[in-house]
């Protein structure tokens, strides 16, 4: 793999997500790479969301699916935008339209695309990191 690849990886992951808070880009690119199976970027965005002062039972509970949270955990436009990754990262499924008008009542346009963007970024290091681990 070619440093080329990896740091156009790089600066496409540091722009992703740009119009959502910080805290749900974490919490969506760890809840990814816990479905990716990816261990350094479920360590890596864990220790990040710690550090931002997440609680450990959101923490943990990024592992599991969204459906399975219990209420009042996440918001529900969080638990929306979380729902989305898992669609659009188990990709045989699809975009389900029920999704779609659900994540839609709590983002706009713009907000949605950063959700598909931090989605796809960190999908693609979870597959780059998974070939090395």
């Amino acid at each position: 793999m070619g440093a080329g690849f990896l740091k156009a990886l790089e600066s496409i992951d540091a722009d992703a997500g740009d119009p959502l808070e910080p805290r749900l880009r974490d919490m969506i690119r760890l809840r990814v790479s816990h479905l990716n199976g990816c261990r350094s970027s479920a360590r890596l965005h864990s220790e990040s969301l710690a550090k931002a002062g997440a609680r450990p039972d959101l923490i943990s509970a990024l592992a599991r699916p969204v459906r399975q949270m219990r209420d009042g955990l996440v918001s529900d436009g969080d638990a929306a935008a979380l729902r989305l990754a898992e669609v659009l990262t188990d990709a045989p499924r699809g975009l389900e339209g029920e999704m779609r008008d659900q994540v839609g009542a709590w983002f706009n346009a713009a907000q949605l695309g950063a959700i598909i963007e931090v989605v796809a970024a960190t999908n693609a290091w979870n597959r780059v990191l998974r070939g090395i681990e």
